[in-house]
């Protein structure tokens, strides 16, 4: 079942975290992942509504790149980036055309992910990957709403020995990873009306009747079992190389 990213691009917005937060954790975690200057070019592939492209476009010239057309429509107005509809496989950009591409959570959501990074690798001297270490990622007590969450999301995200081995057989070397704690709590009917919004992707990818059932779960226990906030703390991983 493919992810309706359509979907996805209404409430995508709406059910993700602050500027601040972006700004603070996931944009620090990625420049410093990727050494970013003032001036460099920048490709913000995966770019979905321009949440990250909108901050990179402070430091430098900015283009945000998306397969879905509906997503790149959110994105347009936010900022003085360029808008490019590319399938990371086989980027429409000549060689060395990047000084530093950025990757916000989308290695699981390429078929073909060792193919887009030697892609990145032609079009870029370095790159940024955030992304989620599912070895040791748990999501409290969505785990036991959704009890196939997690062996879904296990294997759509690449490992990360993987994809540092993937980075070096397309040329990129110097690779670093580092993994930053995330700490967030969110207020009960917040998060039962992100859930309810699927803001997570592998939501559609649910077996028949799962997610109505977690759904229902969360509605009765998240107000017993969290009054003060349901705790999203987490850690990702920020991988970056350079040629």
């Amino acid at each position: 079942m493919p992810v309706d990213y359509s979907r996805l691009a209404t409430d995508y917005d709406a059910v993700r975290g602050s500027e601040t937060e972006d700004r603070e954790y996931w944009f620090a975690g990625l420049s410093e992942a990727g050494h970013l200057r003032p001036g460099d070019r920048i490709l913000d592939l995966g770019a979905g509504t321009g949440r990250f492209s909108r901050l990179a476009a402070e430091a430098g010239e900015v283009v945000a790149a998306d397969l879905s057309l509906d997503m790149l429509a959110r994105a347009r107005g936010k900022g003085p980036f360029a808008l490019v509809r590319a399938d990371a496989r086989a980027l429409p950009f000549r060689e060395q055309t990047f000084d530093l591409v950025l990757l916000v959570m989308v290695l699981h959501q390429l078929a073909d992910y060792p193919r887009a990074l030697r892609e990145v690798a032609r079009v870029s001297r370095r790159v940024a990957i955030a992304t989620s270490d599912m070895r040791t990622r748990s999501m409290g007590l969505l785990d036991e709403a959704f009890p196939s969450l997690l062996a879904i999301d296990r294997a759509r995200f690449p490992l990360i020995p993987a994809i540092v081995e993937a980075l070096r057989a397309a040329g990129f070397r110097d690779v670093t990873v580092q993994e930053k704690p995330f700490r967030r709590i969110i207020p009960v009917a917040q998060e039962i009306d992100r859930v309810r919004r699927k803001y997570l992707s592998t939501f559609d990818l649910l077996p028949p009747g799962e997610f109505e059932a977690g759904v229902a779960f969360l509605e009765r226990e998240l107000p017993r079992c969290c009054p003060d906030g349901f705790d999203a703390s987490a850690a990702f991983t920020f991988v970056g190389a350079s040629r």
